[in-house]
């Protein structure tokens, strides 16, 4: 999937339609994009989770 298609993919699936991140720009497999998400909510639940509490 195209870094445009794994975009849209990030805002349906997380309910974010506003969302922007850079992603590299190269094909990716459904694995790739699983774990590319996997990263972005690990960061999400450990810097900006942290700073809530």
């Amino acid at each position: 999937m195209t870094p445009d298609e794994v975009l849209d993919r990030l805002r349906e699936e997380l309910e974010l339609p506003f969302f922007q991140v850079k992603v590299e720009e190269k094909n990716y497999t459904e694995e790739e994009y699983l774990q590319f998400k996997a990263d972005l909510l690990r960061y999400f639940d450990d810097y900006v989770r942290n700073v809530e509490n």
